[in-house]
């Protein structure tokens, strides 16, 4: 698991850098047996034109040939940040769940073919 940080007009310290990398790691039970690459984008939004401060998180994950991105915006980092967590791991639970289920139906295409050149076989030799 890799986890690398881009940070613009954002102050964090080393807790807080300690205490994201904590959580991101739990990600890791719902990609098994691959290298997943977590990008984590903070940045400061504040403007004149918004009226307010504003500060983002992004949050990337990669692995084999999927990509999940997530985005929030809150006045505070933190918050914003505890937000596309949960978002990035609904997300992953949800792929995770989805691979599991066809794993465990054994629902392939290969499998299929092969059912159904025994049904004409055994049909075949019935006449």
């Amino acid at each position: 698991m890799k986890i690398e940080f881009h940070i613009k007009d954002v102050v964090l310290t080393a807790s807080q850098k300690s205490m994201i990398e904590k959580k991101l790691q739990k990600l890791k039970r719902y990609v098994k047996d691959e290298t997943l690459i977590l990008d984590v984008y903070l940045s400061d939004e504040t403007s004149v034109e918004k009226g307010g401060v504003d500060q983002s998180v992004e949050l990337s994950a990669t692995f084999s040939n999927e990509r999940f991105f997530v985005r929030e915006v809150d006045s505070r980092l933190l918050r914003a940040f505890a937000f596309a967590y949960k978002k990035l791991e609904r997300n992953l639970y949800d792929f995770h769940e989805k691979q599991l289920d066809r794993t465990q139906k054994g629902d392939n295409h290969f499998d299929r073919f092969l059912k159904a050149i025994r049904v004409k076989k055994s049909y075949d030799e019935e006449l």
